[in-house]
């Protein structure tokens, strides 16, 4: 029986005299447009935790109807990323039914709706909740068996000032219980008084650098003279279109009266370059096409518009690491050809080569794959099918509707087009289906076509591409809640579906002219999965497999062989990888390293690095940008690996040293920690790269996509391209501290000058090309103080306008400097905006007090 909290609204008790006679005046569509529903976090401590996984939070839903309802013939289910374990209210219960989706019903005690009076439903859920990020839209009501119907106090709100999608339903953060995580959570909130001491921390006096790229070049030496430009570049080789229009988009015209440009071919590392600038033309020197395009790239970014010059001198660059990465996970929500290619664009200019796309998960599968239909047809939509017969369920918030803008798939021609844009920019695309866990999209979707061919009396073509063993009563549940997303390692016919799969996505890459190089497998497991499965139990006792948990080993190995075939490198995540023998691998094989480094992270980084692997740095701390940027409870995004990660976190990045970073970073609860480099790397292993993951579960909109991305994303191209003077070398055996000084004053100081220049090049190079393609990025807010009735404002770019309003927000006045606050108010607003597109940012809320200072 399921357990009740002793919490029950008052609004709820009052009902129970009410009758359960049904108004037929009412249709499900009134009551859909007109259902309040309110969604409130009430802690996320101070609370008795019902679970046995560990903690909770306590959390309430209120329901209210402006007219009387007595009708009990309905249900809503909803999106919840923490399970609900129990709920307090009599008259309702709430079930988890898979993934994230939940039901909430009448029970048999139930009374109906008062006109006005909330219905309070308290409940307790796993994890803890600190960020309206964390609760989904589109909660859909059924009644009976009418049409299903988003309620629309759950539907997202555009905010047209800021470019932003608001969650109208969920209340407020503002109890210390409500956004800190437990009491021994020490990360400070973003408040606007927090980021204005933080932002004139990082503030050092740089001026311009006129010569200052980003990425950074390694080695540069200018005059103080200038090339005029003015009548273009005269290139004597002939340019790509896709070359010529990032010369154009930073301003350069191309004509043949302009200034002679030299492209001459040297011996040089792969992707190597050198700029030779005289006061009469230009030299461009690269052993490859990769160099070239790069060399136009930086070329592009030393031109100064207001002067129409270049910088006359000389500069060599050669890459820092051969893998420079961006992961998109299009498979949660769908993000469309259009972001892709805009996407490549910026990557393109940023010098960054690999875009992971992780095509499948159990929300969805994204391409379509000829001779099996319903991988896409199926798989490639939700809606509100609890069988799974015409869509896959409704998680994540993305309500029944089959075509809104989380759903979707790429066809055939739409990936092709993707590759082919991307290698005109010297981008390998690296595609990922992500297996033998987070599969639920290709087992329903193959499910569907079992039974299609049952149906035609065709068994032996139905059980061809089956990924579950139809004997199998394991009882297990993944990460995200499944219970049914994991093929099964031990039937042949899931080795044909792979099969399958990636012969047909080779032949997408070949037809393309973009052959496949690399695949990703993906590699995660789920626990407990396949233990009462009969044919797994034959498989183990003929491969003498002690246990079900090493069959994972056993799919990495067989996989991996299968794309080795195709003469392709397989990747996979470190955690899959940790369960296999390195030998049988070989050294043909991507890792994707992705532990927190307050948990010694850089212990299996460096082994798997030690192997020979192509061993890629995926880490959560800095690179996984569904992030947030700052804490905050209006911020976009997870937080389980760490609770910001800001763009000067990333820049701060030193992926050379990772046990280094004790002496510079927190751990996920803002926290000292300490690291011994207790596996030292080996004096000849390296790491490939580094990648950035944009993971989607919570990004339903393009815009949010891009938002999380930039401008993180070009701080991940600094790192990954160059190599800082100012970063601690590495030393093996060493351990770090944060009480141990071991960043130095004077590393700081140039680490700050170096990221103000950097700071300039981004504001006022990147931002106007990202706002000519229409790419949007976050404007951080502004930062400000109170300061004996003196309101003080700051932002931590100087390309930005800052603005702040004393009548909450009905009217705004520009800031220009130190403000006196002679009239009352309870608090101010503030904000900032740049005038490329009259965007605003976030308002943050000062509180006005009678303390002095504020």
């Amino acid at each position: 029986m399921k357990q009740k909290h002793l919490y029950i609204g008052a609004a709820s008790l009052s009902l129970l005299a009410c009758s359960q006679q049904p108004n037929p005046a009412l249709t499900p569509e009134d009551i859909a447009a007109q259902l309040d529903v309110h969604y409130e976090v009430v802690s996320n401590f101070d609370n008795t935790c019902e679970s046995n996984r560990g903690d909770c939070f306590d959390a309430r839903l209120s329901l209210t109807l402006p007219f009387d309802y007595r009708d009990a013939k309905w249900e809503i289910y909803f999106s919840h990323p923490k399970t609900i374990i129990s709920e307090s209210s009599e008259h309702f219960d709430i079930t988890h039914i898979n993934g994230d989706l939940h039901r909430l019903v009448p029970t048999s005690d139930y009374s109906g709706f008062n006109p006005g009076q909330p219905n309070v439903i308290g409940f307790q859920a796993i994890g803890q909740s600190v960020t309206k990020n964390d609760v989904m839209p589109n909660f859909i009501f059924k009644h009976d068996n009418s049409e299903a119907l988003v309620i629309d106090s759950t539907k997202e709100v555009f905010d047209p000032q800021t470019g932003l999608w608001e969650l109208p339903h969920v209340a407020p953060f503002s109890k210390e219980q409500q956004w800190r995580r437990t009491k021994n959570d020490n990360v400070p909130l973003a408040s606007a008084s927090w980021l204005y001491h933080h932002y004139a921390s990082l503030h050092v006096e740089k001026e311009s650098d006129l010569t200052r790229v980003i990425p950074a070049m390694r080695s540069t030496q200018w005059s103080d003279e200038r090339l005029i430009v003015e009548q273009g570049l005269s290139f004597d080789a002939e340019l790509t279109d896709t070359a010529a229009a990032y010369l154009i988009a930073a301003g350069l015209k191309l004509t043949k009266a302009g200034v002679t440009v030299i492209r001459k071919h040297q011996d040089m590392a792969p992707e190597s370059y050198a700029i030779n600038i005289s006061d009469s033309d230009i030299t461009l020197s690269a052993g490859d096409d990769a160099g070239w395009f790069y060399a136009l790239q930086s070329l592009a970014l030393l031109f100064d518009k207001k002067t129409a010059s270049l910088p006359v001198g000389s500069a060599k660059d050669t890459p820092r690491y051969p893998f420079r990465g961006v992961h998109v996970d299009v498979a949660r929500n769908f993000h469309d050809k259009a972001f892709l290619l805009r996407l490549i664009e910026q990557m393109g200019m940023l010098k960054l080569n690999k875009l992971h796309l992780h095509l499948a998960e159990d929300e969805a599968w994204r391409l379509a794959i000829p001779g099996l239909p319903e991988l896409t047809e199926i798989g490639g939509y939700r809606c509100l099918d609890l069988q799974d017969k015409t869509c896959l369920l409704p998680q994540l918030g993305a309500g029944p509707d089959p075509e809104s803008q989380v759903n979707g798939f790429f066809t055939v021609e739409d990936y092709k087009s993707v590759l082919q844009a991307a290698a005109s920019r010297h981008i390998e695309v690296i595609p990922s289906l992500d297996m033998p866990g987070h599969s639920r999209a290709a087992i329903q979707a193959m499910e569907a076509r079992y039974e299609r061919l049952m149906q035609q009396e065709q068994p032996e073509a139905a059980m061809q591409y089956m990924l579950i063993d139809l004997e199998d009563t394991t009882q297990y549940s993944s990460i995200q809640h499944y219970n049914d997303n994991t093929i099964n390692p031990c039937i042949d016919s899931s080795y044909r579906f792979i099969g399958k799969v990636l012969g047909e996505i080779k032949k997408m890459h070949d037809d393309a002219g973009v052959p496949l190089t690399r695949y990703h497998i993906g590699a995660d497991e789920t626990a407990g999965a396949w233990v009462e499965s009969p044919q797994c139990q034959r498989l183990m006792q003929k491969e003498k497999i002690d246990s079900a948990q090493q069959l994972t080993a056993y799919f990495i190995h067989r996989v991996t062989k299968i794309v080795n075939d195709m003469g392709v490198m397989a990747g996979a995540w470190s955690d899959g990888l940790s369960h296999v023998e390195p030998l049988k691998l070989g050294s043909k094989i991507q890792a994707n390293l992705w532990g927190l480094l307050p948990s010694q992270g850089h212990t299996l980084a460096h082994e798997m690095a030690n192997y020979g692997w192509d061993a890629v740095l995926s880490l959560p701390d800095v690179l996984y940008f569904d992030f947030p940027y700052m804490t905050h409870p209006e911020e976009i995004g997870f937080y389980w690996g760490s609770r910001y990660t800001s763009t000067y976190q990333v820049f701060q990045f030193m992926p050379d040293n990772l046990p280094a970073h004790a002496a510079l970073f927190v751990d996920h609860m803002g926290h000292d920690y300490d690291t011994t480099d207790t596996v030292p790397m080996n004096p000849d292993s390296s790491f490939a790269g580094i990648q950035a993951q944009l993971w989607s579960e919570s990004l339903r909109h393009e815009t949010q996509a891009e938002y999380m991305l930039f401008p993180r994303l070009v701080a991940v191209a600094e790192r990954a391209w160059h190599k800082a003077n100012w970063a601690l070398p590495y030393q093996p055996g060493e351990a770090y501290t944060a009480r141990g000084n071991q960043f130095s004053e004077q590393r700081k100081a140039a680490q700050l000058k170096d990221w103000q220049a950097f700071l300039y090049v981004l504001t006022h190079k990147i931002i106007p090309r990202l706002e000519a393609d229409e790419v949007f990025y976050r404007l951080p807010p502004a930062g400000a103080v109170i300061d004996n009735k003196t309101l003080w404002l700051n932002a931590p770019w100087s390309t930005l306008h800052m603005e702040y309003t004393l009548d909450k927000g009905a009217t705004w006045q520009r800031y220009q400097g130190p403000v006196n606050i002679d009239q009352d108010a309870d608090e101010i607003g503030v904000r900032t905006y740049t005038t490329l597109s009259d965007r605003r940012s976030k308002t943050l809320w000062l509180p006005v007090t009678n303390d002095p200072k504020h």
